[in-house]
């Protein structure tokens, strides 16, 4: 009881009533220690210790970022999944109508984008040439087949009948798509020219000439009749 006594002395009990800064727990476990055996027992419980990954404990942290990684990837999965399918219906659609659409051929001359002069047929312009041929005028006969044979390229989808073009301009076109026409072609234009832009005289065999090589030019585009009319 005498150490008993000095413990609350030094800890300044002499006046219960008057202020105290001592520390009540300090206090309390102080005089536990004096009156128990077991020291262990006058300490303040410790919280328990936090689980954790490296401890034991169970984490899911690492676990919802697989969920949400597997999440984002099946989303983009079904993205791409989507688009293709967009796209591959698209052409399907563009495969059928040009399979059920008989102007599909038409549409598709019309694109390389050759010009026909309607103002006049090439049948016209035949029967011109025969007049001139009756009547002597094999210069006026030899333009005049060129002109219909021009025509007639043009509605094969071969090459632009535009009216004041060159000679040039006509053989360089033929020949990027029918080379095997290109060559009589070539010298047929060369008579048109001579004909009428170089005074060369033109004669009966000078048309009769220009006929062959017209039907030669036809003859290798062929294949290629009826798509323009």
């Amino acid at each position: 009881m005498n150490k008993l006594f000095r413990v609350l002395t030094a800890i300044g009990v002499g006046d219960p009533l008057g202020p105290n800064d001592q520390d009540p727990d300090t206090v309390r476990e102080q005089a536990c220690r004096l009156v128990s055996r077991d020291a262990s027992v006058c300490s303040a419980p410790r919280p328990p210790p936090r689980g954790d990954s490296s401890g034991g404990g169970i984490s899911l942290d690492w676990l919802a970022s697989l969920l949400w990684l597997v999440f984002i990837g099946l989303l983009l999965a079904m993205l791409v999944l989507l688009v293709r399918f967009l796209f591959s219906r698209s052409g399907r659609a563009r495969r059928k109508r040009k399979r059920f659409d008989p102007e599909a051929d038409l549409d598709e001359v019309e694109q390389a984008a050759v010009m026909i002069d309607r103002t006049r047929e090439p049948t016209n312009w035949r029967a011109e040439a025969e007049e001139h041929r009756r009547a002597g005028r094999f210069r006026d006969a030899v333009r005049c087949r060129y002109r219909a044979l021009v025509g007639d390229l043009a509605r094969r989808g071969l090459i632009d009948e535009i009216p004041g073009r060159t000679t040039g301009e006509e053989r360089t076109q033929l020949h990027s798509v029918r080379p095997a026409a290109g060559v009589p072609f070539h010298i047929a234009a060369d008579l048109f020219d001579g004909a009428w832009y170089g005074d060369v005289a033109v004669v009966a065999d000078d048309d009769e000439r220009f006929l062959a090589l017209e039907r030669e030019v036809l003859a290798e585009t062929a294949s290629d009749h009826g798509l323009r009319r």
